[in-house]
Formats: C-alpha cells, structure tokens, sequence
C-alpha cells in the first residue's frame, strides 16, 4: 500500500511538473518576439554612431550628461538631422509643438527605431498628431485641489510629494504632468521651497517625502544635496523617495559623485520609469547598478500604453529584465486621462488581465500592483479576484490555475 501512495504520489508530481513546464515553454516561445535592449545592442551601436555624426558629437561630448541634456531632440529642425521624416511627419510635427513641448536626449534617440512608427521607445517620444484631439484634462490626478503649498501634493496622512522641477532628460508624451513643463525649463523657486520645508517642519505627522518633478536627477549635484540634507535635518521624516528617468533616459548622469553623495541620505528609495525591454541597454543598467552599490534600493512604476506594452508576455519579460538589474517591479499604473493621451489609453480590465497572467506564472517579485489613480483621491490597487464566495467558517477560492477549492475560515460566519 505504501509503495502504491509513492508510486501515485510521484506520478501526480510528474503530471504537474509537465504542466508547469509547458506553460514556461509557452511563454519563452511569445517572449521570442519581445526584443531587449541587450539584443538590440549593435543596432543601438549604429544609431549612436549615427546621430554623433549627424550632431557633430565627440564620444567625450556624447557620454557628458550635461551636453546631452542641453542638445535634446527638441523641434523638427533637429529631428529631422536624426531620422528621415516625411513632409506630413513633419508639419504634424510642427502642429503639436504649438501646444505641447517635446524633447529626448540623442542618448535616447538611439535607442529609437528611425522609420519603425511601432517601435514602442519611438511612441513615447515623438509626438502624434492624435495629441491634438485635446480629450483629457489638464490635471487629471487632481493635484492642484490637494496642495497646500504650491508645488506640494498631499493625497495620504504621512507622506507628501514635492515637485522640485519642470525639467526632464525627455518628456513622454504620456505624461501625466505635461501641464507643468512650460515653455522654458526652470526649478522650483527658492522661496517655494522653503514654504514646503516650513511646512514640512510644522507637521510632524509627514515621515516620508517624494522628490519628483521633472525629474530632480537633473539639477546639479551639489543642489539636489542641499535638498536632501535640508529634509535630513527635519527629525521626524523617516525616508526620502526620489522619482526619476533619468537612468533610463539619461544614463550618463548617474555617476560616482552622484551616487556618493545620495548614499550619504539614507534612507534613500528610487523609482524609475522602464516601461518596454528595449529600454533597458548596457548604459542604463550600469546606472543602475551604480545607484543600487550605492545601498539604494530602485522601483519601477511602468504605465500601461495602449500599443506599447499592454500584453502580459511584454510586462513579464520587462520585470524579468528589471530583477536582473536588481529593480523591483512596484506599480503598474493605468494610463491617465491626461489631456492629449487618449490614444494611449487601455480599458481597466487590460491591466487585471495581465495581472492574471502573472500571478503563478511567475515569481512574485514579478508581479506590481495595479494602480489607478482617480482625481485627488490617491491610489487606487486593483486585481483579479481570488474569492469566489464565503460560507458558515469557510471561503471558496481560485487558484491561479482557476482550480477552485474551500479554505477554512475559523471565527466567521455566512450570516455576517
């Protein structure tokens, strides 16, 4: 009898064990489809050499942060040096920087497809004519009705976000704060910062602070450290948070002195934004991995785009690529409705799908929250449900697989 429970034991192992393997197999045949930027390396390599050419770029030029910054792709006249354009391309173009400002580092621009239109960087980046269809609102997460200090967002008991800046290596066309990049680049002024660190000061309830913008990795390196000791020497915040893309955007600002100089605020968190493999290049993960040596820990809050990442067999192989750099995948947020981006929107239920197609598929690690964020009410998770109904001390329940099954639920009952 014992050897015949071994025998069934091991025989049902097998059968699961065959499952299993058929459902990775089936994901590593989609995810053929979904390149890298490390795949795509010697293309990157090409452009790169391309767009210096194009520029007038020296590789001294080219790997300085600050001439990147002050030489992003920011009208036709300059795109046009870059990736051949069409004469429709080029008047839509012209159109939409009437009402939206546009720019990407040359960094960036070499990891775009020059004449691909689906390349999922190149959607980012580049305007779109749909842009002027202006559905949306201006401040679709309510920030300017839950601030009380200009340029500080307060949505939770403890914790606050303060916009330090307009400026960014690139500004998505997603962009949830594209309301606020204005026609010149500026930071916060310093007045205003110091209303928010008063205000900081004199409620002591705030533990945790979100630098955001903009993009803070953009000021100089001495400045941001006056930010940042400045929120130091306030005892009762616990953590500081800085929002960034600039490691993916602008590799070539994450440096030594930087990294040396962050490590001397702990506890420090970083969020970056990756939202498709190709992103992630031997350029960005050496950023990152500075900032991670650094005793840094780094997040990534992809946003869903319609067209762009929205399967669970591109967000499953992006958070493979973000826990092989060492980012935890933390948020995956619904695409707002951000004046201008209505076509990058996805229905809710895309989000919970993938989500379904994540959990026991893969490791946890893998798998974010879903967020949506409604107007002034801060974040909202979403996700597949899991209970299907409850009883008299009991729940029933699906697994991953949808097997369903009772759990025992001690202390309750149905008629609660």
């Amino acid at each position: 009898m014992t050897e015949n429970i071994k025998e069934d034991r091991k025989e049902i192992s097998q059968q699961k064990s065959e499952k299993f393997r058929q459902y990775a197999l089936d994901y590593l045949e989609a995810r053929k489809e979904v390149l890298t930027g490390f795949q795509l390396f010697e293309k990157y390599a090409e452009q790169k050499e391309r767009i210096k050419s194009a520029l007038g770029a020296s590789e001294e030029q080219w790997q300085d942060w600050k001439w990147q910054l002050a030489n992003r792709i920011s009208n036709v006249e300059m795109l046009e040096k870059i990736f051949p354009l069409t004469d429709k391309q080029k008047h839509d173009f012209a159109i939409i920087q009437s009402k939206f400002r546009w720019a990407f580092t040359p960094y960036f621009a070499s990891i775009i497809d020059p004449v691909d239109d689906n390349c999922p960087v190149r959607k980012q980046m580049l305007p779109d004519i749909r842009e002027m269809e202006m559905t949306g609102v201006a401040d679709f997460s309510g920030e300017e009705y839950s601030s009380p200090v200009d340029n500080l967002v307060r949505w939770y008991p403890d914790r606050v976000a303060v916009h330090v800046t307009n400026v960014c290596a690139g500004f998505c066309r997603h962009c949830l704060r594209r309301r606020k990049i204005g026609e010149v680049d500026q930071a916060t002024p310093a007045d205003n910062l110091e209303d928010i660190l008063q205000y900081l000061r004199n409620n002591r309830e705030i533990r945790d602070v979100l630098l955001t913008g903009g993009d803070p990795f953009t000021f100089q390196t001495e400045w941001l450290d006056r930010i940042l000791t400045a929120l130091d020497e306030i005892e009762h915040i616990e953590i500081k948070r800085i929002g960034s893309r600039v490691p993916i955007v602008l590799p070539q600002r994450v440096d030594e002195e930087l990294c040396a100089m962050l490590s001397r605020h702990h506890p420090l968190y970083v969020n970056v934004q990756v939202n498709h493999p190709r992103e992630l290049t031997a350029d960005s993960a050496r950023a990152l991995d500075l900032i991670t040596r650094a005793g840094i820990p780094i997040h990534n809050q992809s946003v869903l785009l319609r067209g762009i990442n929205d399967s669970a067999v591109i967000i499953k192989t992006l958070n493979h690529e973000l826990l092989k750099v060492r980012v935890r995948p933390y948020y995956l947020y619904h695409c707002q409705g951000t004046i201008g981006i209505e076509h990058f929107r996805t229905p809710v239920e895309t989000g919970i799908e993938i989500l379904e197609n994540l959990r026991g598929y893969t490791t946890g690690l893998a798998i974010p929250s879903y967020i949506i964020t409604p107007s002034g009410l801060g974040k909202t998770p979403l996700a597949p449900v899991y209970q299907v109904s409850s009883g008299d001390g009991f729940v029933l329940l699906r697994n991953w697989e949808g097997i369903v099954y009772r759990y025992d639920n001690p202390g309750h009952s149905g008629n609660e």
